[in-house]
């Protein structure tokens, strides 16, 4: 992940009317290991990365051969760190908090970070219908949809991504994490760090440190209410197709934003924001590309589309500058 972050932190870490401090007792943290397995092949490379361009400054930090965040889960904080285990099909998993009992929820969610429950081999199978599909299957094996976290916090950052670039979406969620997220004491280091911010904390403000649009700002608030009434739902379990168009009843956030978050937030394995610009350029070169016939995984096809042509027009970029 790229990180733009002042020099001195501290100095904008300033209070919020409604932003709380949650506290965890250093002296009771206890510290969790588990490996967690997965079908072969796994691209652990291409979705490593894709966390180290995506990235939640001050909650997360991604190295190429790590992530490791702070977290909220209930009253509870807690630290995660996941790593690759070099020549075997499992992460390596550590937790500290003082709570243990959420190792199971921690488990659920890094499962679907990372991606570890699915079948690549019923993919690849499923693919085979496609010849564009299938040739890209085999030049990038066991790529992964990389989810985030929680799905609330995944939706506030994919609508402060909308029509900006990676490093400006850093900045922008950089801002909102300093500037509203509840302050607490990091479970390792003891260090003063902060987690993304609450619905109600974002729902209650006029978000302006945050240097973004008015709509998009709108956008944030807007959503974050509608979460709070019960307008949206963020379970995991609910109908995608649903779940897309209540998003689409938000102010804000058009089909783009509606597709995406399925994906990133929801487990929706067939969600597909045709209108990206690198998916609508792959589909502009494909013009016979059915994609009806690989329901219900064509959130799989946007992953390796985006992989394929990402590739391509970064190239054509840098021979336009030569």
């Amino acid at each position: 992940m790229q990180r733009q972050e002042p020099r001195n932190q501290k100095s904008m870490l300033r209070p919020q009317g409604t932003v709380k401090k949650a506290r965890s007792t250093i002296g009771r943290i206890e510290r969790t290991e588990i490996n967690l397995g997965f079908r072969l092949p796994y691209d652990w490379q291409t979705i490593i990365r894709f966390y180290m361009s995506h990235p939640i400054p001050g909650v997360e930090r991604v190295t190429e051969d790590s992530f490791e965040r702070v977290f909220r889960i209930g009253d509870t904080i807690g630290f995660l760190h996941v790593r690759a285990m070099v020549d075997e099909p499992r992460l390596k998993l550590r937790m500290a908090t003082a709570d243990p009992s959420i190792l199971g929820e921690v488990i659920s969610r890094v499962r679907r970070m990372f991606d570890l429950d699915a079948d690549p081999r019923l993919i690849a199978n499923c693919f085979a219908r496609v010849p564009l599909l299938a040739k890209l299957c085999k030049r990038f094996p066991g790529l992964r949809l990389p989810r985030g976290w929680d799905p609330f916090e995944t939706a506030i950052c994919s609508i402060l991504g909308q029509l900006v670039s990676a490093a400006q979406r850093s900045i922008l969620v950089g801002q909102i994490v300093r500037n509203y997220g509840d302050e607490i004491t990091h479970p390792v280091s003891g260090e003063a760090t902060r987690l993304f911010p609450r619905p109600e904390v974002l729902a209650s403000s006029d978000l302006s440190d945050v240097r973004t649009t008015a709509a998009r700002r709108g956008a944030i608030r807007d959503f974050s209410r509608r979460v709070l009434r019960g307008a949206i739902s963020l379970s995991h379990t609910q109908d995608p197709v649903a779940f897309r168009k209540v998003l689409l009843e938000t102010n804000g956030l058009g089909p783009w934003s509606a597709e995406y978050i399925s994906l990133r937030a929801i487990d929706d394995t067939d969600a597909f924001p045709k209108t990206d610009l690198i998916l609508k350029r792959a589909l502009e070169l494909h013009p016979d590309l059915d994609l009806k016939l690989i329901k219900p995984w064509r959130s799989y096809a946007a992953i390796y589309l985006w992989k394929e042509y990402a590739q391509l027009l970064s190239k054509r970029k840098k021979e336009k500058r030569t």
